[in-house]
């Protein structure tokens, strides 16, 4: 092995959150000593699996499982976890009411009520959730606007409303009820899905003909005033910002557009590679491969789609092999490290 550096595990490590399956405390443990020398940097829980599972498998039931699955999830890593939910309210909601968590409205709600009061109340009410019981990192808000009321994200109440302002003042109140509680948010999903028909869990999308540059001025805004510590890229194709790849492995979009026109400086997620859009079309190697060079700095395998109790140690692999036939640079993987360590200190995790 050409690449050699003992603190190379970790730095990938960093980059890789994941899904599992259990809900007690000795699945935490099998679940550790199953990826004993491949360490992560964070995990993401789910109440149900996308395909049919059986109830076992999921990792939320109650009040008091939760608390104790998430204390043991804190035990078993040098460098601590992030530990993510999609707790975006009413349809992503993995603490449901009928678990026992609070009840919380959708986005969409809270874009037609338009009181920002009624929004940080919400807010702090999740964020408090999050914070007891062990989470610390919330994929949302969303920041998508709703501009085709038939798109997919809009059908599911996950859009605010069609004016970015709007959008950009409610996110605020919803971003700060969460740092002020100690729980990370990730807004989701760049470039703008607000225009898209399709479902990139189950198909490639294009939003060439329906996009428009209006759904990057939530981000600007928020990078402008600081308020956006991680980004979730999304899956979509957009022929425009860049004729080969979709978002997330776009390095036109990620570095070019993102990064350097926009001046984010913070953590990219992948949305999960595990979704139809990717995973029909790339192998795993290819999407790891062109998601580094394009600038992610953590793949977030949910492993909610098709399960894969090796895809950790895959990762691994792939990335070490990728750094022995110089397709990847040590420099990218360590900038990811690093500013995933600065995002976790942010909530004091670190």
């Amino acid at each position: 092995m050409k690449y050699q550096n003992p603190d190379i595990s970790n730095i990938i490590g960093q980059m890789i959150m994941v899904g599992l399956h259990g809900y007690t405390k000795n699945d935490v443990f099998s679940f550790f000593e199953s990826i004993e020398g491949y360490p992560i940097g964070g995990v993401i829980l789910y109440d149900e699996d996308i395909t049919t599972s059986p109830s076992s498998l999921h990792n939320i039931r109650s009040p008091k499982q939760l608390t104790s699955f998430t204390n043991s999830l804190r035990k078993y890593n040098n460098i601590p976890l992030l530990i993510a939910i999609d707790q975006e309210g009413g349809k992503v909601n993995r603490l449901k009411p009928d678990y026992g968590f609070p009840d919380s409205k959708t986005w969409a709600e809270l874009g037609k009520i338009n009181e920002l009061i009624i929004t940080k109340e919400n807010a702090e009410l999740t964020a408090k959730t999050l914070a007891h019981y062990g989470i610390n990192l919330n994929f949302a808000p969303v920041l998508d606007l709703s501009i085709n009321p038939n798109s997919f994200i809009a059908q599911k109440d996950r859009c605010l409303s069609s004016d970015p302002k709007k959008v950009i003042a409610h996110s605020q109140e919803f971003i700060k009820a969460h740092l002020d509680n100690n729980v990370m948010t990730v807004a989701k999903h760049f470039p703008g899905q607000g225009s898209a028909i399709g479902d990139t869990h189950n198909s490639f999308v294009d939003v060439s003909k329906t996009w428009s540059s209006n759904e990057l001025f939530p981000y600007k805004e928020l990078i402008n005033n600081n308020s956006l510590n991680a980004i979730m890229i999304s899956h979509l194709f957009h022929s425009e910002l860049d004729n080969t790849y979709p978002a997330t492995l776009s390095k036109s979009i990620i570095q070019d557009l993102l990064r350097n026109k926009m001046g984010f400086e913070g953590v990219v997620i992948s949305d999960d590679p595990q979704m139809k859009a990717i995973s029909d079309v790339y192998n795993l190697e290819t999407v790891l491969e062109l998601m580094i060079n394009a600038g992610i700095d953590i793949f977030c395998f949910g492993n909610n789609l098709i399960y894969d109790p090796n895809i950790i140690k895959k990762v691994h692999l792939i990335v070490m092999k990728l750094l022995d036939e110089d397709k990847i640079s040590i420099d990218d993987l360590e900038k990811s490290y690093f500013r995933v360590l600065n995002m976790k200190s942010i909530i004091n995790i670190s």
